[in-house]
C-alpha cells in the first residue's frame, strides 16, 4: 500500500473529504504533519506490533558483526548462522555490534529492524496484515494528539489498538477440549 492512500483515509476521518492527496498537494502543512504521524505510527507498528525482518550474509572480523555492515537499523538479532555449515552461533547484542561466540568467516545473520522514513508517493513499509484504514487511524491518533483534541486521540488510539490486535491475533482452527459433564 501507498502512504497517500491511508493519508487519504485519514483525512476523511478527521472531516476533510474535500482534500485531495496528490503531488501539487503534497507541500500542503497539514499534509507534511500527517507524513510525519505516519511515520511515528510505521515505526510504532514495527517495533511494537509486527516486526519487519531482514536476513543477510555479512563477513565476520574478529568474531563481530557490525551493524553498520547491515542493510537496515538493527533493533533486535533474532539468530546468526554460519553462512557456509548453517549451524547457529550464540552471539551477544552490543549497541554498535553483534559479538560471536565461535569463530566463522561468514555468518547468516536475522534480525529486526526499524524502518526510515517513508514519503507520500512511497511504499509503505508494513506488514500486509496492517491495512490503510488500520495505518489510517494511528495516523488520525497521532494527529488528534499534537493538534490538541485529546478526545478524539483516544477514540482513535483505541481504535487503532484494537486493529492491531486482531491483525496479530493468529487466525486458525479453535479448539475445546472434550468434556463429560456429570
Amino acid at each position: 500500500m501507498e502512504l497517500k492512500e491511508a493519508i487519504q483515509i485519514s483525512l476523511t476521518y478527521l472531516g476533510d473529504e474535500d482534500a485531495t492527496v496528490n503531488n501539487k498537494t503534497a507541500q500542503h502543512p497539514r499534509l507534511k504533519l500527517l507524513v510525519k504521524c505516519a511515520n511515528l505510527v510505521i515505526k510504532e507498528i514495527a517495533t511494537d506490533y509486527i516486526p519487519l525482518t531482514e536476513t543477510e550474509t555479512v563477513s565476520v572480523e574478529d568474531n563481530r558483526i557490525s551493524y553498520e555492515k547491515l542493510l537496515h537499523r538493527v533493533l533486535e538479532v533474532l539468530s546468526v548462522k554460519d553462512a557456509k555449515t548453517g549451524i547457529a552461533s550464540n552471539f551477544k547484542m552490543n549497541p554498535t555490534e553483534c559479538v560471536l561466540a565461535n569463530t566463522i568467516s561468514e555468518a547468516e545473520i536475522k534480525y529486526s529492524y526499524i524502518p526510515v522514513d517513508t514519503e507520500i508517493d512511497e511504499q509503505c513499509p508494513v506488514s500486509p496484515l496492517v491495512s490503510a484504514r488500520t495505518l489510517a487511524l494511528g495516523i488520525c491518533a497521532e494527529y488528534s494528539l499534537i493538534e490538541g483534541m485529546y478526545e478524539q486521540s483516544v477514540m482513535y488510539s483505541d481504535r487503532f489498538k484494537e486493529d492491531m490486535r486482531t491483525a496479530v491475533r493468529k487466525k486458525g482452527e479453535i479448539r475445546v477440549k472434550p468434556r463429560r459433564w456429570v
